[in-house]
């Protein structure tokens, strides 16, 4: 899970959102990529970035970045249970605290775990649905990982979609994992085969207010996901619309009479795009045309040349926080570090 907070502190987050104190915490300076966060708080697998460089923007520095791996996840449900309270609830005090607009969640990894004595399906049935192209899903894309479990098993993994869409799938067998890590057998740890939805970015953010409204449905909510996303199917080859294929047994099965849930995801806007139409609405294109119109018939007088002005131009941390998440969108990341050298405050 990983959430940034635009106009909180590290320490505040701690105290308030998790609920810890900040002295149990290991301090040091660390950086995360393409952000101004110079320190990190960290205790176990959690960790808060924070410090951020103080600028004209930003002259108090604020805004930090908690991320908890899947131990650190377990850390926090045990001590909001001990206490009578589910992540719904340390969500709700997110918005209460900060604002709707003031905080946004990065990733949400959701776990369905099958821990039946006969699974609903094994992993490698999926493998199979997936090279037969029989499924259904919102992002393309599959690949396997298979590692050695004994002399005569392997421990698989299947994954579908891209890592870095909004949602993607995985599929694997946790009881083997379990027995590598922890050097179990088999049977002392029982069948396990653990289904992971990875969410990101707004899809992440909607599913997480969906579970603040509904705090005791999280199973329900994450089938539910799961079934308006994902489907395996039996191929019909009278049929060339795959869609209208029917799903297979075993996804009957494992699903159940779920409900749909359908990701309330608002429609992002490409800031740039803003800016771009304040230079076209603003007259700013205007201004520059005619002062191109003065250089180019040698008539600036003492006025500067356009040239020389956009030399000496610095971008503001806004503009360039919105130009580095339009090089993300596009996958031109190689031209950030250029953005960050003339960016001011830096």
């Amino acid at each position: 899970m990983s959430i940034v907070f635009d106009t909180a502190t590290a320490e505040d987050v701690i105290r308030h959102i998790l609920c810890l104190p900040t002295d149990i915490f290991n301090v040091y300076p660390a950086t995360v990529k393409f952000k101004t966060y110079q320190a990190r708080w960290e205790i176990g697998d959690i960790y808060v970035s924070g410090d951020a460089k103080k600028t004209e923007d930003n002259p108090q520095g604020l805004g930090c970045y908690l991320v908890m791996t899947g131990r650190g996840c377990d850390d926090i449900f045990r001590i909001l249970d001990n206490n009578g309270l589910t992540f719904g609830d340390m969500f709700g005090r997110c918005e209460r605290r900060y604002g709707a607009g003031n905080y946004h969640f990065t990733r949400l990894d959701v776990a369905i775990d099958d821990r039946n004595e006969t699974p609903f399906f094994t992993i490698e049935q999926i493998k199979k649905k997936c090279e037969k192209e029989e499924f259904i899903a919102n992002s393309e894309g599959y690949h396997f990982d298979e590692s050695k479990f004994d002399d005569f098993d392997t421990a698989k993994t299947v994954y579908i979609g891209a890592g870095k869409s909004g949602l993607s799938y995985r599929f694997y067998d946790k009881d083997k994992e379990v027995c590598g890590k922890y050097n179990r057998t088999l049977d002392e740890v029982g069948s396990w085969k653990r289904t992971e939805m990875q969410l990101r970015d707004e899809k992440a953010h909607a599913f997480a207010m969906a579970f603040q409204a509904r705090p005791l449905e999280i199973g329900e909510l994450a089938f539910g996901l799961l079934a308006d996303n994902l489907r395996f199917v039996v191929a019909n080859r009278n049929e060339s619309n795959k869609s209208r294929w029917k799903t297979c047994r075993f996804w009957q099965r494992f699903l159940g009479a779920v409900e749909l849930l359908k990701l309330h995801v608002p429609t992002p806007h490409n800031s740039l795009e803003e800016t771009q139409q304040w230079l076209t609405e603003g007259g700013v294109i205007s201004a520059v045309k005619g002062f191109y119109f003065l250089e180019s018939h040698d008539a600036l007088g003492g006025l500067e040349r356009v040239g020389d002005m956009v030399d000496k131009a610095r971008y503001s941390t806004s503009l360039s926080s919105k130009l580095t998440a339009h090089l993300q969108r596009i996958d031109r990341t190689e031209l950030i570090p250029y953005v960050q050298y003339d960016t001011k405050n830096r």
